[in-house]
């Protein structure tokens, strides 16, 4: 399974579906997809390596080998795409139908920004399943010329949603302090780079920090989270795109609040603990 857009169709059957009532879209697609397998080839053959952040297509190729984690997070990315197409028409649909396409395509030589768009997906699809909310249309443009992610109307009031993707190396975090201290600041920062320049009362707004890495990690900087409640106003709950084995060994990739994550882990640390303590008890 070679051709672009077979492969599209396989693992993305609803984005397939979505996209497939445009050419040009599809065309696209492959135009990349092609383009980054020749630079692939080049650079290996330059350079004896390619070095560059993941696409869409790296998780494509690694599914065709087999890979169990890639044909995970295809299936989450797919389900999750359906949940929002499912709930959206008219332009709102059409806006989503372009984010596929730029979780598709939106890379350059180094750098990807995949990891965003399906972020974005997600939080869309998690908000929706408020049936009162709805979705009024992606970027957002602000007078001050810059742009929100998307906005939402519940009950006639409208907000600006600002999805915000952290990465952590959490082998250098050196205490729960210090990681607060870092989320603060990190927040701080991209609240300012959306709302500077604004000489008008504020939109309501709310950001959604969504966490990349090791929940397992994670686990020991808990504490940090609770001094962001006080801020649930502008800050939603923090949110992660986890990825886990079931007991059947079964990779699974779901997106919820960090500390429901915390506390299934907590909840599996405990089971294995006593399920330690009562072995060596027997033995």
């Amino acid at each position: 399974m070679n051709e672009p857009i077979d492969i599209l169709k396989h693992y993305l059957p609803s984005i397939y579906d979505a996209l497939s009532s445009s050419s040009k879209l599809l065309s696209d697609i492959s135009n990349k997809y092609f383009e980054r397998y020749k630079k692939i080839e080049s650079d290996i053959k330059e350079k004896g390596e390619f070095v560059s952040e993941k696409t869409m297509f790296d998780f494509w190729w690694n599914a065709n080998e087999g890979d169990k984690a890639s044909l995970a997070f295809l299936k989450f990315i797919n389900d999750t795409a359906t949940e929002v197409l499912q709930k959206v028409e008219g332009d709102p649909r059409k806006q989503i139908i372009n984010l596929c396409h730029k979780m598709i395509t939106n890379f350059n030589d180094t750098q990807s920004q995949f990891p965003n768009y399906v972020a974005e997906l997600a939080v869309i699809s998690k908000l929706l399943k408020d049936e009162e909310l709805a979705l009024v249309q992606l970027e957002k443009k602000l007078p001050n010329g810059k742009s929100f992610d998307f906005e939402v109307e519940k009950n006639g009031n409208r907000t600006l949603v600002e999805v915000f993707n952290i990465n952590f190396d959490f082998n250098r975090i050196e205490s729960t302090d210090k990681f607060k201290q870092l989320l603060e600041h990190r927040l701080t920062q991209k609240l300012n780079s959306k709302l500077n320049g604004l000489t008008e009362t504020y939109p309501p707004f709310l950001l959604v920090p969504v966490l990349w890495g090791n929940i397992l990690e994670l686990e020991r900087f808990a504490d940090a989270f609770s001094y962001f409640k006080e801020f649930n106003q502008m800050i939603y709950r923090f949110t992660m795109i986890a990825e886990f084995k079931n007991p059947d060994g079964e990779y699974l990739f779901m997106f919820a609040h960090v500390d429901e994550f915390l506390e299934k882990a907590r909840k599996r640390n405990n089971k294995s603990n006593h399920r330690m303590h009562s072995n060596a008890h027997q033995r």
